[in-house]
């Protein structure tokens, strides 16, 4: 399972996302986040592709590429909520 940040560095999604970040490295230590800035090629094709249009998005993927999960927006959802859809 993955979990990737969909969001911009200069911006006021940046704090809420880093504090995310921060906290689900502390309580799931063998949880890979993967980070993506939106201004980036690569972003700007995901955010298209799974249909993120408010920021921040955190995608969550199965090993066999299925999406178990998705959140847009400001608030941040719970860390343990994020968490638990990669256990699906």
């Amino acid at each position: 399972m993955t979990i990737t940040i969909l969001y911009r560095k200069d911006s006021e999604m940046y704090r809420p996302v880093q504090e995310f970040i921060e906290l689900c490295r502390r309580k799931y230590p063998g949880k890979e986040i993967q980070e993506i800035e939106l201004d980036t090629r690569e972003g700007s094709e995901l955010s298209r592709i799974y249909d993120i249009d408010t920021y921040p998005g955190v995608i969550v993927k199965a090993d066999n590429g299925n999406v178990v999960g998705t959140w847009k927006g400001l608030p941040m959802p719970l860390v343990d909520e994020v968490v638990s859809a990669t256990l699906a």
